[in-house]
């Protein structure tokens, strides 16, 4: 009899699990922005999150962060999509990862999708002038008032790559002297 019993329990236990696991996910569809800057004034100065849901229910979408779990959403949700955003400040540049949790269903899913909080500003190493100039002179390049570059060859039309540190304050002029000392009108560079 307790043979009997055993098989009967491990047999239960084996169609639950087998039910349970073709049973689809309550969350679907899911999108989740990849990278994202709390401080820039732009559109990816906050992630959005959305996904689908199969039926209603009262979701609280949290981002497990070093402080604990930031609660981005704790309210009902009819059965679609569901968008929310998640600003991010305060927090370190890092990898963060979102979870929902349903309470009707008692199910907390974990968003597969991981979002990268990146607060700093790139910076550029090298950049790359390109010239022509009306006859064969150096073309020569002030940063901020001070000559910075000044090219060896005297041609028309060139190139020159400048690795000075550069920011929107940078005030860039380019000039040309010609072989007999003449100098150019300074020609002003956009900025960057």
């Amino acid at each position: 009899m307790l043979v009997l019993l055993l098989l009967i329990a491990t047999a239960t236990a084996f169609a639950v699990t087998q039910r349970l696991k073709l049973e689809p996910s309550p969350i679907s569809q899911t999108h989740i922005d990849k990278v994202f800057s709390p401080v820039c004034r732009c559109a990816t100065r906050a992630a959005h999150i959305d996904f689908s849901i199969r039926h209603s229910d009262h979701l609280r979408i949290v981002v497990r962060t070093p402080s604990g779990p930031t609660v981005i959403a704790d309210k009902d949700f009819p059965k679609g999509m569901v968008h929310v955003q998640w600003d991010g400040h305060g927090i370190p540049d890092g990898i963060y990862y979102a979870a929902v949790h349903l309470q009707r269903a008692r199910r907390t899913i974990d968003l597969p999708n991981p979002i990268r909080v990146a607060t700093i500003k790139p910076t550029i190493t090298k950049t790359l002038f390109r010239y022509r100039i009306s006859e064969p002179a150096h073309a020569l390049l002030f940063v901020n008032g001070e000559r910075r570059i000044r090219t060896y060859y005297t041609v028309k039309r060139g190139k020159f790559a400048y690795a000075g540190r550069l920011t929107a304050k940078t005030r860039l002029v380019l000039r040309a002297r010609d072989v007999a000392g003449n100098l150019s009108p300074p020609a002003k560079i956009s900025s960057l």
